[in-house]
């Protein structure tokens, strides 16, 4: 149950220290800033446990869990702890008894969208206890190792947090982030929301490639930028407009103060990320070797093929090249199809060694992934009114492929972007350093465009002309209204301000006692708004509770009128309801109202 409780906002000027997280489908990143040096320096979490001598700034999204059989299940699965996670989980994965004896977990992020239908996690965990298991480990070494720095001086209260998150992820899905940073200890519940902000990738993306890199390619007032944030999971894309504001000097040294982005175009992403290069790989192992040799080959030898590619390949793939794959010892010729076997001409087989050409990687494995992303990038590039844009920045690990640039830049270079950049320094943790840059300075984002339309579910005077006789219904008191009405707030492709404050008035029929009144939130991303909230494309997102407290003395079948104000500009969904002029309260929707409430 959400409790609605009063909140008294703090100044964000109390907060010293913002510490960012980057929790990624294959990798996941820290970093951290003081907020009150000018400009703002972020640093980056570099050492992590178990890295060994291979040097990359982030950390794999791996978990280790000691596997419960199916009787231990639903005593244990509760109190199951992590046994180890990141480098540590994928070293111990090397043990030939860890398989049978430890679940590991990966690409758990994606469970946390609802719209991919993912299935049940091992252990029987949920996705928010294997993200808060997660962040927890991840939070604890951070804190460790800024207590190796200065941030030893400032107090954990004086902390806060900041979290990027999918562009084309739910309210629902965004909500479960911010649970499961409060299991992992993050923040209290009690504490003020804002102590914790989330924050879009690209978005974040965004602020560090303007923030690093706007002098260096030298955007001017009023120009465009596309950023291309290519991750493990998805790729996310958004367009920003980079103004200056009152007192900055076009050519000379600009500060963050005085400059501001605005959000261009409604930012649009897909789940068409590296790891699905991963997948594309195994599947033409599988073709080429052939299901029964594949199904010999060890956990063990199956990950060190698939680092081979991670490795080696993936990053440095050109289509001219070839590549050489050494087989696993459980894998034997005489197994293998003897169609492989027949054009082995070059005898790499005799040797353990299975030869991949450039053409086949492109075509079956690099190629339909990539068309996906050119295909994103092309959709975003048709919002803009005018086609005006003057770059475009690949960051993430997957932006930063020479193959995946160079396709970019031969479909839109010089015809509809002017130029096209992957920074060369940082690109992998460009989310996470914007993510603090952003934490440090929140008004940097002066205005986004809405992804859906939102309503709230009412009545009306029924009107027999133009209403259903199935949405007609008659209220205690007798008189005959219109149910199931959508009154919307916003639309889809609004502008919103960053305080974009939406008010509607709201009432309550004391039935007597102590209640809690319910409102329902519904959305859809439908381009007309719709009449009533069971149209198709309208989902009934969230409930807003409201304890109507006994102080207020109301009597039975008394009429209570408030104000209800909506806050769309940010990241989160924010709620403030004013039952009278001393009584306010800041609500957090309950994001799984489908499930814990009756319609």
């Amino acid at each position: 149950m959400v409790v609605s409780n009063p909140q008294v906002r703090p100044s964000s000027t109390q907060y010293r220290v913002v510490i960012a997280y980057d929790f990624g489908t294959t990798y996941s990143g820290a970093a951290y800033a003081f907020t009150h040096t000018t400009p703002t320096e972020v640093f980056d979490i570099q050492n992590w446990p178990d890295k060994g001598s291979t040097f990359y700034p982030k950390v794999p999204t791996l978990s280790l869990y000691p596997r419960c059989n199916r009787q231990q299940q639903t005593q244990t699965y509760q109190t199951s702890t992590l046994s180890n996670w990141g480098y540590g989980a994928k070293k111990a994965m090397l043990k030939p008894t860890t398989a049978k004896q430890n679940v590991l977990l990966s690409q758990f992020k994606l469970h946390l969208d609802e719209s991919l239908h993912r299935p049940s996690l091992e252990n029987e965990l949920t996705p928010v206890q294997a993200v808060a298991d997660y962040l927890a480990k991840l939070h604890q070494h951070t804190l460790e190792e800024l207590s190796r720095g200065f941030a030893d001086n400032y107090h954990p209260d004086t902390f806060r947090y900041c979290l990027t998150i999918p562009a084309v992820w739910s309210d629902k899905a965004k909500n479960s982030m911010r649970q499961a940073a409060i299991q992992a200890g993050l923040i209290m519940p009690s504490d003020p929301p804002d102590r914790l902000t989330l924050i879009s990738e690209p978005e974040a993306a965004a602020i560090y490639c303007e923030e690093i890199m706007g002098d260096q390619v030298k955007l001017k007032d009023n120009d465009r930028f596309m950023v291309c944030d290519a991750g493990g999971g998805t790729v996310d894309l958004i367009v920003f407009q980079v103004n200056f504001t009152k007192g900055s000097k076009n050519g000379g040294s600009m500060t963050r103060n005085n400059r501001e982005l605005k959000e261009v175009t409604r930012g649009i992403g897909e789940s068409c990320g590296s790891i699905f290069l991963d997948k594309r790989y195994r599947e033409l192992l599988k073709a080429k070797l052939g299901a029964h040799v594949l199904s010999k080959v060890t956990t063990r030898e199956m990950g060190t093929m698939m680092d081979y590619f991670i490795d080696t390949i993936k990053p440095e793939f050109k289509e001219e090249d070839d590549f050489f794959l050494e087989l696993p010892r459980s894998v034997k010729l005489e197994d293998l199809p003897k169609s492989l076997r027949d054009n082995d001409d070059d005898g790499y087989l005799d040797e353990g060694t299975l030869k991949l050409s450039g053409q086949e990687l492109k075509k079956q494995v690099f190629d339909p992934v990539i068309d996906k992303v050119l295909s994103l990038i092309e959709q975003q590039y048709r919002q803009l009114p005018d086609g005006r844009l003057d770059s475009l920045f690949l960051v993430g690990g997957f932006g930063s492929s020479k193959y995946l640039y160079q396709r970019v830049r031969k479909e839109f270079h010089s015809t509809k972007v002017n130029q096209i950049i992957c920074p060369a320094e940082r690109a992998a943790l460009a989310v996470v350093r914007g993510a603090a840059y952003f934490g440090a300075n929140p008004r940097t984002v002066v205005s986004r465009i809405s992804r859906r339309t939102y309503g709230l579910r009412c009545v009306r005077p029924f009107n027999k002309y133009i209403d259903p006789l199935s949405k007609r219904t008659v209220l205690p008191d007798g008189t005959v209204r219109c149910k199931d009405l959508f009154s919307h707030f916003i639309t889809k492709n609004d502008e919103l301000l960053v305080d974009h404050c939406v008010t509607k008035k709201c009432y309550y029929v004391c039935s007597g006692g102590y209640e809690v009144h319910y409102i329902k939130l519904y959305a859809t991303e439908n381009d007309k708004i719709p009449l009533y909230v069971d149209e198709p494309g309208v989902e009934w997102i969230a409930t807003i509770p409201i304890t109507i407290p006994k102080s207020l003395n109301m009597k039975k079948d008394e009429h209570l009128y408030y104000p209800v104000r909506m806050y769309f500009g940010r990241t989160e969904i924010r709620v403030e309801v004013e039952l009278t002029p001393d009584l306010k309260f800041e609500i957090n929707c309950d994001f799984d109202a489908v499930n814990n409430y009756n319609s």
